[in-house]
């Protein structure tokens, strides 16, 4: 009885532990979406400011 005890709580103390991690990677997953969502927006907005300044566009020095 104390075996099956003991595999049963191991077993439910795995499957927790999966279950915990999946979802921190889903969290994770949801956190940098916004982060990348963020950038773009931000990227966006001071093209549109520098095209409506009527500034050059800025390009970045190291390209081929």
């Amino acid at each position: 009885m104390r075996r099956k005890a003991l595999i049963f709580v191991l077993a439910l103390g795995s499957i927790a532990g999966f279950a915990s991690a999946l979802f921190g990677c889903h969290y994770h997953g949801m956190a940098r979406r916004e982060a990348f969502e963020d950038h773009v927006a931000d990227v966006c907005t001071r093209a549109a400011e520098r095209v409506r300044d009527g500034r050059p566009p800025q390009h970045a020095e190291n390209q081929p």
